[in-house]
């Protein structure tokens, strides 16, 4: 095994639900239409739910507004909402309940929650608990469910258009030794963020560079859930917007070589995982494709594997004396367009990226950010 820093690494920081305001604070709308601060009430038939990451969405990103519903880890009180709530799309927080299992603490949670939701405009919550437990048994299972449960009462009974989502592995079937009780939580919320990535976390086949989230592990991880009974407009089909760099430690390594060998990082006891890359934004690889990175690395030919259909190249930087080899793996519009036709086809909530902010809309990569927004668009 290894140690928490090196296992807890892997998840995401997110902009947290902040501190509530004392209550007799005033709460101020930032909007100049005041009801644009009012909790979302559309409905979609599509969800296009993904992560916004540090109020990256006002620096040039191009949100496709038109096209999301939802964005999470969004920057509630200002002018996201503002900007949000005109086009009918939710802003919703990202919360951590206490998993104590002590009714004072979960109210406490609850009392909190509801506050500060009020006073930044927030429409909702998403739950994104990672960590592994001892098996489907173990009592933190009861108590996760428990406090989402009361959670989403609770703002339920405040307003019935708060939304509430719980983060799930790609599959129920312990994925990282998260053992959850995915069928209560799916029951207990409005829907399950599927994470369709970081599926090579632990490997236990040949240590390789390959894809980070193949449509044939999609489909296999949303079909383990359906067949726990669990509907399939509960489900939110998650997909990367980013892919995976890795260094090539295998002698025979070369540029025209699709052989790349990782090397052994173990995650949560099994010693190959995707922990030996770097994760990788779909603008800053197609920078790479189009001309080296502005001519700064020489890359080999792009390949896209003809079973997992992702585009995949070998690359050295060109002012590396030691000549490092890494390889990328990085889904595009071809790979990820496939798979949103399926998300339609099997009548899933909806689907969306980790996160939008992977793209950028000015310079060279403009086009092919439009691109990506139209490609998504196949899943509505």
């Amino acid at each position: 095994m290894i140690g928490e820093e090196q296992q807890e690494k892997r998840i995401p920081l997110s902009i947290r639900l902040p501190k509530p305001r004392p209550k007799t604070d005033p709460i101020v709308c930032p909007c100049d239409d005041k009801s644009l601060c009012d909790v979302a009430s559309f409905t979609v038939e599509r969800e296009i739910f993904g992560f916004d990451t540090f109020g990256k969405w006002n620096e040039g990103k191009g949100y496709d507004f038109d096209t999301i519903t939802t964005i999470a880890w969004g920057e509630g009180g200002g002018d996201l909402i503002c900007k949000a709530h005109a086009n009918n799309v939710r802003v919703i927080a990202s919360t951590s309940p206490p998993l104590t299992g002590n009714q004072t603490d979960i109210d406490s949670y609850i009392a909190d929650t509801i506050l500060s939701m009020q006073q930044n405009f927030y429409d909702g919550v998403t739950f994104d608990w990672e960590n592994p437990v001892d098996g489907y048994d173990d009592p933190l299972n009861a108590i996760y469910v428990d406090v989402i449960d009361q959670t989403n009462k609770a703002l339920k009974a405040i307003n019935p258009n708060y939304q509430t989502s719980v983060c799930a592995a790609w599959s129920p079937l312990g994925i990282d030794g998260r053992y959850y009780d995915y069928k209560s939580l799916a029951s207990v919320s409005d829907y399950l963020y599927v994470m369709c990535y970081d599926t090579r976390s632990q490997v236990f086949y040949q240590c390789v560079a390959s894809a980070n989230a193949p449509i044939s592990i999609c489909q296999k991880g949303i079909n383990d859930f359906l067949q726990l009974g669990i509907s399939p407009r509960k489900l939110i089909l998650g997909i990367p917007w980013y892919g995976y760099q890795y260094e090539c430690v295998n002698e025979d390594r070369s540029l025209d070589n699709k052989h790349c060998e990782m090397d052994i990082v173990p995650f949560r006891g099994v010693n190959c995982s995707d922990a030996a890359g770097t994760q990788v934004s779909y603008a800053g690889m197609m920078n790479y494709i189009r001309d080296g990175a502005n001519h700064t690395a020489t890359l080999g030919p792009v390949w896209r594997d003809p079973y997992l259909n992702v585009q995949f190249f070998n690359f050295i930087h060109n002012d590396d004396e030691n000549k490092t080899q890494y390889q990328v793996w990085i889904d595009d519009v071809d790979s990820l367009s496939e798979i949103y036709k399926w998300v339609k086809a099997m009548n899933l909530a909806g689907t969306g990226p980790y996160p939008f902010s992977y793209l950028d809309s000015t310079g060279s990569g403009a086009d092919q950010a439009v691109e990506m927004w139209d490609a998504l668009k196949l899943a509505v």
